[in-house]
Parts: C-alpha cells; sequence; structure tokens
C-alpha cells in the first residue's frame, strides 16, 4: 500500500513558477519566430501568383494576337477571378511585367544588389 506523509502532498510554489516562467520564455521566442515564417510564405505565395499571372498574361496576349493595354490587363484580371495576393493592393502591367503594389517583385535595392539583411 502507498503511504502519504505530509511532505509530498504536490508541487511547491517556486516550482510552478519556474514552469510558467520556462513555459513563457519559450512562448515568447516561438511565437515571433512563426509570425516571421507565416508572413514569408504569405509573399512567397504572392510572388509566385505574380510571376504565374505575368506568364499567363504573356501567353493570353500572344495567342490572342493583341496589343497590351490597360484595358486589355483589367479585363484579363476580371476574368482571372482569383485573388492574386491575399493582401489587398494594385496589380499593374508595367514594361512587361506584372508588379503588385503591396511589395517588391525584386528583392533588390536600387543599385541592383542585393539588400542588407
Amino acid at each position: 500500500m502507498i503511504s502519504f506523509d505530509s511532505k509530498n502532498k504536490g508541487f511547491t510554489l517556486i516550482e510552478v513558477m519556474a514552469v510558467l516562467t520556462i513555459l513563457g520564455i519559450l512562448t515568447a521566442i516561438a511565437v515571433p519566430s512563426l509570425l516571421g515564417v507565416i508572413e514569408k510564405a504569405e509573399r512567397d505565395v504572392c510572388r509566385v501568383n505574380v510571376l504565374q499571372l505575368e506568364r499567363l498574361y504573356e501567353r493570353y496576349l500572344v495567342l490572342e494576337g493583341i496589343e497590351h493595354t490597360d484595358v486589355v490587363f483589367d479585363q484579363y484580371l476580371r476574368n482571372y477571378g482569383e485573388e492574386i495576393c491575399s493582401e489587398q493592393g494594385d496589380v499593374t502591367y508595367v514594361d512587361g511585367r506584372v508588379r503588385f503594389s503591396d511589395f517588391q517583385s525584386d528583392d533588390r535595392d536600387e543599385n541592383g544588389g542585393v539588400p542588407f539583411l
């Protein structure tokens, strides 16, 4: 039979506080990292969608034998029917490239180099 004595009734307040402190530290490290990963994934999906839209629009112009105009691009966007990015922004076609206003499609600075991390 198991005997219970008065010294081993449960956890002490210090033990509980130590566990809560460790959990708080782990949470403080994990949550920002997770949010950063989610944000990067959303940017990557948006970038891929913009590139795919650019390729499909260029094919559309070639197959239909028409020249690009803003009206043609706007009509194509309405017919495309999918949300390009989860964020709200303007999608434009400039100099043969599709641009999304809320992110830069290139990760390069104005000198053409990779930005400092």
